[in-house]
């Protein structure tokens, strides 16, 4: 009887290690895809901001606005005014 007890709690132990392994890897697996995910979206909105700094040119119809300025226009009757 001694020997029986012994083996059912050394399967207990295997079992319930062979369960946390297995467990372990289908976690790691899954964040591993996560960030897999997220490296690509990074690495394809730097490409994106890479682009549109790539193709941006001065706008000439705002009367020679440049970098870091600010305008501010009002609407109305179908034309806008320029301040």
């Amino acid at each position: 009887m001694n020997n029986l007890s012994e083996n059912m709690v050394f399967s207990l132990i295997t079992f319930i290690l062979i369960s946390w392994t297995i467990s372990l890897i289908y976690v790691i697996h899954n964040y591993n895809k996560e960030m897999n995910y997220l490296h690509e979206t990074i690495e394809y909105q730097g490409e994106m901001l890479n682009t549109i700094k790539i193709d941006m040119k001065p706008i000439s119809q705002f009367k020679g606005l440049t970098q870091y300025r600010t305008f501010s226009c009002t609407v109305g009757d179908g034309q806008i005014y320029y301040d």
